[in-house]
């Protein structure tokens, strides 16, 4: 169960990105494919697509943080009515303008004024999703929301992280985005510095899988909590078990 509580926006969302996602205008101009698409390097489709391989149908899904362009959309349609969809998002415009955008129009879909940094939820998603939220946090925010997404997600679920990465050192676009970043993402080049495992406490209760696009300049990165030693002991005696009593079909 998730509590609203409304939080006081921190302090380096006005000095680093300004009234961007605090304008009608800017928010209207910014939530369209066309600009996501230029802003991610024409990657956008790719991306949301590679987040949507790890999500099935009828999954308790969790967002952290609300997303501009077509990214709600396509998770809400391929959990259909009968699973739940939670996104959380600290920033109080922006949460109502997007229950307003939204309306009915998703049944599982469900949008919360609440702080990532701060949720306790343990155990209770199939996928808990971050997707282009950690490039704009700080580095001991980031940690904090990556951990409260680990612990949110359900034995044998996972966490979903979509992200920038470290371009390959020939990439053309690698020394200006390293530019464009310092200027307006400042925060986005810890992601070229730290693998996300890292900032991960109980890193070993987890499988992590890393997959680059782009030519390294995004990534994502699919941490799937481990089963408790009884239950993969269960599922290894019932595999045996249906190997016994297997008959060939003739």
């Amino acid at each position: 169960m998730i509590n609203e509580a409304k939080k006081k926006l921190p302090a380096y969302t006005q000095l680093v990105y300004g009234d961007i996602y605090n304008s009608l205008d800017k928010s209207n101009t910014l939530d369209s494919n066309w600009s996501a698409n230029i802003r991610t390097f024409f990657q956008y489709n790719k991306l949301v697509e590679a987040a949507l391989n790890n999500i099935k149908m009828n999954q308790n899904v969790l967002q952290l943080g609300l997303v501009f362009g077509n990214e709600i959309d396509q998770v809400a349609q391929r959990i259909g009515a009968y699973g739940q969809y939670d996104i959380l998002d600290i920033n109080s415009f922006q949460v109502s303008r997007n229950q307003e955008k939204y309306g009915n129009i998703y049944p599982a879909l469900k949008i919360f004024e609440q702080d990532a940094a701060s949720i306790d939820i343990k155990d209770q998603y199939d996928v808990v999703l971050c997707f282009l939220l950690l490039q704009e946090l700080p580095p001991a925010t980031k940690a904090k929301v990556i951990n409260n997404a680990l612990n949110a997600v359900k034995p044998g679920g996972c966490a979903v992280f979509v992200d920038y990465h470290n371009p390959n050192p020939w990439h053309p676009l690698r020394y200006f985005v390293r530019m464009y970043n310092r200027l307006y993402h400042p925060f986005a080049e810890k992601l070229w510095d730290r693998d996300i495992d890292t900032f991960a406490k109980n890193k070993s209760q987890f499988v992590w899988r890393k997959s680059l696009y782009f030519g390294g300049m995004f990534q994502k990165v699919v941490a799937t909590k481990k089963t408790s030693p009884i239950d993969e002991v269960l599922v290894a005696e019932a595999n045996k078990s249906e190997a016994e009593f297997f008959l060939p079909d003739f």
